[in-house]
């Protein structure tokens, strides 16, 4: 079996969820069958660390396009709609910027639902990719004689059209966009036409290319109804499959009781690019913060690349919040430690969860986040909805050191019972042997 995987965010070095979600899945597939990668059309790697992914993944070919300084046409008009739709996105933001400080002045607030239109009127989740892009991947589906081609990140959707007819065709959805912007209206309570125009455009988008696939695996239950009840009208033969991604094994950290001391801060584990995270952290500062703050002593410590703009915002906030940026050893950082995922919008897994869990670190976190991860509110996790709830669980998981070790072990014994590498990937081995194979039984039937 010979499957080429197409990215969109780099694997590595593991800065952002992405990257652990897809190399911990390859790592391990990569001992089942063959596996090529083709890296992001615009990865930052150095030559050292193309290095190290190659050590890495000794059994995987890397594959990645070459920038040479003498740019083709087709090249020069991809740089040109890059660069228009980049001043087009300045433009935005300045309009933004402006109207946001004109309304503050006058002592307005800037409704949710100007922010919301704000932002989806100029997003551009199907990016065009170069010329250079698509003809690797023609030549590595012949080269390397490829029987599944896999797209990763909606980024890649429009992809699908360009893969040939006997190729079959699977999809990685880290996030559903629709629901992402559903969960998005329904937490702001943003209840315009306008909004629900915009919902049901990308939406339209999303699906008709789904559609194209042969498969398409999500992370959770909830995404994985959206897309049967959504797909079987328009192409019932596209089977989808729950298939959510391991935590490594590196990250699992042994437990000693004996180690085990009073948690001490608070941490939260993301950038604000994401805009989940943004409306996470933010949520949390003004719901809970302050009085966690005054109550427990213990300050939010927001780790991830964050805009010198929002840094400034809470500086010397009430809740002491602190923005402490890319952190190397994150276990190191977070051990004696509550993680907190405040998550009302987005999708997929939430990998701060994830390796929190299998850290041997406390979490708390919405309902929400919790999605795709089978984790039970008392037994393995803390389940907070508003400031009653965090305060609560907070409380719950100071009070008792010897409960809280075990709330803790029974969270890594469920990280290694069903999200380690060699349970999802066998899940998603499965998946593809079944995409094959619907391939050949109409053949069989003939003969």
């Amino acid at each position: 079996m010979n499957i080429l995987v197409v990215s969109y965010y780099q694997i590595y070095p593991f800065k952002i969820g992405a990257s652990i979600a897809q190399f911990g899945m390859i790592e391990y597939l990569s001992t089942l069958c063959n596996i090529s990668l083709l890296l992001p059309e615009n990865n930052t790697l150095t030559v050292s660390e193309l290095t190290e992914l190659q050590k890495l993944l000794p059994k995987v070919k890397i594959y990645m396009v070459e920038n040479k300084k003498n740019s083709s046409p087709n090249k020069v008009i991809s740089i040109i709609l890059k660069i228009y739709s980049f001043f087009q996105s300045l433009t935005y933001k300045i309009k933004y910027k402006i109207k946001k400080l004109f309304l503050i002045n006058k002592e307005k607030k800037y409704s949710v639902e100007q922010e919301f239109l704000e932002l989806y009127y100029n997003y551009n989740p199907f990016p065009l990719h170069s010329d250079k892009y698509i003809d690797i991947i023609y030549d590595i589906i012949f080269k390397d004689k490829i029987d599944i081609v896999q797209l990763e990140f909606v980024e890649n959707l429009n992809l699908v059209s360009i893969i040939p007819q006997n190729i079959k065709k699977v999809f990685v959805q880290h996030e559903s966009l629709f629901y992402r912007i559903k969960s998005h209206i329904d937490t702001k309570q943003i209840k315009s036409l306008t909004s629900h125009y915009i919902l049901n455009f990308y939406k339209n988008i999303e699906f008709t290319l789904l559609s194209k696939f042969d498969g398409i695996m999500s992370f959770n239950k909830l995404e994985n109804f959206l897309l049967e009840t959504s797909l079987k009208p328009v192409n019932s033969s596209t089977q989808c499959c729950i298939s959510p991604y391991p935590v490594l094994e590196k990250d699992f950290q042994e437990l000693d009781r004996q180690l085990f001391i009073k948690p001490n801060k608070l941490i939260f584990v993301g950038g604000e690019q994401h805009l989940p995270n943004k409306d996470a952290v933010e949520w949390f500062i003004s719901e809970s913060g302050v009085e966690i703050f005054q109550k427990f002593g213990l300050k939010l410590y927001v780790v991830g690349k964050w805009q010198a703009e929002t840094v400034k915002k809470y500086k010397n906030h009430p809740s002491q919040v602190e923005f402490v940026g890319f952190i190397e050893d994150l276990y190191e950082f977070s051990k004696n430690s509550i993680s907190i995922a405040p998550v009302r919008i987005g999708g997929g897994l939430k990998t701060k969860i994830m390796l929190a869990m299998a850290q041997g670190i406390p979490v708390i976190c919405t309902k929400f986040a919790l999605e795709g991860i089978h984790a039970n509110h008392l037994e393995s996790v803390m389940i907070a909805e508003d400031k009653n709830s965090f305060s609560f669980a907070v409380e719950y998981l100071l009070a008792d050191l010897e409960r809280t070790f075990i709330i803790c072990k029974n969270a890594q014994n469920l990280m290694r019972e069903k999200y380690s590498q060699a349970v999802v990937s066998e899940i998603r081995y499965k998946f593809y042997k079944n995409i094959l194979q619907s391939n050949q039984a109409p053949e069989s039937v003939g003969s």
